[in-house]
């Protein structure tokens, strides 16, 4: 049942975001703070479509909110997804396939967040140019400023010529 309108609440008030989450992560077995964490992935892979991921993004957003699925099985859940004639998906639908996924394979989320801090040196949630090379000629992989500059251009989706922690998954967690 619905809840009654106009009535006011006693009480502190939760966020209407931190409400969704906890439902769809009741629903799910996912954290509230997991379903933030895709509503931000899903956010930006969503943008400027209605609210609704496109198939063809799917595989993408999986792998930057750190799953790994393998091309079959990405075919498989896409395969799935076009016999029900979807040609997108919500956010709902979105959690669900990550959960299904997670439960079979588990999810790189703490190897990665580690290696995004080893990369974001100053702290700031960001990797700039300077840090990309400076980790990866620390490493044994020495990068040109201009080399640099294109890895940065190839994994930055809001083209601010950084990469956050959703773009670093991305890229790292791509297929090759």
């Amino acid at each position: 049942m619905p809840p009654k309108k106009g009535g006011k609440g006693k009480g502190k008030k939760k966020s209407k975001s931190s409400s969704a989450n906890n439902q769809i992560a009741g629903d799910l077995p996912l954290s509230p703070d997991q379903v933030a964490e895709l509503k931000k992935v899903f956010g930006v892979f969503s943008k400027g479509k209605g609210g609704q991921l496109k198939l063809d993004q799917v595989g993408s957003a999986m792998r930057v909110a750190g799953g790994v699925p393998t091309e079959t099985e990405l075919n498989n859940i896409l395969a799935e997804l076009v016999n029900m004639d979807k040609s997108s998906i919500s956010f709902i639908e979105f959690c669900e396939i990550i959960a299904e996924h997670r439960n079979k394979h588990g999810f790189l989320d703490q190897e990665l967040k580690e290696a995004f801090e080893v990369f974001d040196e100053n702290k700031d949630g960001q990797i700039d140019t300077a840090e990309l090379i400076k980790v990866l000629t620390a490493i044994g992989d020495p990068l040109t400023d201009k080399e640099a500059d294109e890895l940065i251009k190839e994994a930055d989706l809001n083209g601010d010529g950084k990469i956050n922690y959703i773009e670093f998954v991305g890229m790292t967690c791509r297929p090759v």
